[in-house]
């Protein structure tokens, strides 16, 4: 078997990678991304980040069949921070796709920690082929870095918990104002006041994603007029699941159970759309509570690399 390697063009091949993760959903899933982390990369982090597209142009690898499909693909998260993600559909899961998988990572993504040129790779628990391939390469497993997915089945509509008086819950449909919700949004991540502030800019960004729904960015609205409480659901109809990402709460509007209002509220839009099932990358307690449960997880191995 012969693959062909090609660095990503954004102009060509954006929306060729998104139906690799639509198309391939049931086969690549869980070794592989779901498409709205490809969305939310290119429209909103590399945008919230500044990293510009000739950037990914040379650092995000895709190998090709012979018909000239999108088989596997080497990306990270437009931050360079490291971290390297390796999609391959298992028919073309080979040892040497790999050692080419990662001889392109080896040389493009490792980023000086502590004067030294460290990759963090991750793998899905599990993946023994990998994970023996990475442990041969000098990659060393690091069980306490963990990445969890979770996942609710979503079997009937959710009731939505009383909302505290004077709030009240809205859309970026109702209410487009990018302002707002940048500023919620760094509120909620803690870089608020800081030079990695997001701006309104990557949201007017993000509503350019063909995926982007404005009625699915839901938000709580304060007394006072402020976006406090956010979810963002993204919804693949051919594969009827839903992704949540990002969600957060203004920490002055913590414990009121806005998070879970706004949680409650996206689900039931995606559901209304034929949504079976939805997805979070994350495994806290606040979603287990709602009633999500773990289902995979991806371990960071390290390597360091000759700078």
């Amino acid at each position: 078997m012969i693959l062909q390697f090609k660095y990503y063009n954004h102009e060509r091949d954006f929306k060729r990678v998104r139906s690799f993760y639509i198309d391939n959903y049931e086969t690549t899933y869980p070794n592989s991304w779901t498409f709205e982390r490809w969305n939310y990369m290119i429209y909103f982090i590399r945008d919230m980040f500044e990293y510009p597209t000739e950037r990914l142009e040379s650092t995000v690898g895709l190998w090709e069949n012979e018909l000239g499909n999108i088989v596997g693909i080497v990306t990270h998260e437009a931050v360079f921070r490291g971290e390297a993600f390796i999609n391959l559909h298992p028919d073309f899961s080979e040892e040497s796709v790999l050692e080419e998988m990662l001889d392109l990572i080896e040389e493009k993504y490792a980023v000086q920690v502590e004067g030294k040129q460290v990759i963090k790779l991750r793998i899905l628990e599990g993946n023994t082929e990998l994970e023996t391939l990475a442990g041969v390469r000098g990659y060393v497993k690091k069980p306490e870095a963990v990445e969890t997915t979770s996942m609710f089945l979503l079997d009937k509509e959710l009731t939505l918990p009383n909302i505290p008086n004077g709030y009240r819950i809205q859309s970026m449909a109702d209410n487009n104002d990018f302002e707002k919700r940048a500023l919620t949004f760094a509120k909620a991540f803690g870089n608020y006041g800081t030079e990695d502030q997001v701006q309104p800019h990557s949201y007017k960004e993000l509503q350019k994603c063909p995926d982007y729904r404005k009625d699915f960015d839901v938000y709580i609205v304060a007394p006072d007029g402020e976006f406090v409480s956010f979810c963002l659901i993204w919804y693949d109809e051919k594969n009827k699941i839903a992704m949540l990402e990002p969600v957060g709460t203004n920490p002055d509007h913590r414990k009121k159970g806005l998070a879970k209002i706004a949680v409650y509220e996206a689900i039931n839009r995606a559901r209304k759309e034929g949504a079976e099932k939805v997805y979070v990358g994350d495994g806290q307690q606040f979603y287990l509570s709602i009633g999500f449960k773990h289902v995979h997880k991806h371990v960071v191995w390290i390597k360091e690399v000759n700078s």
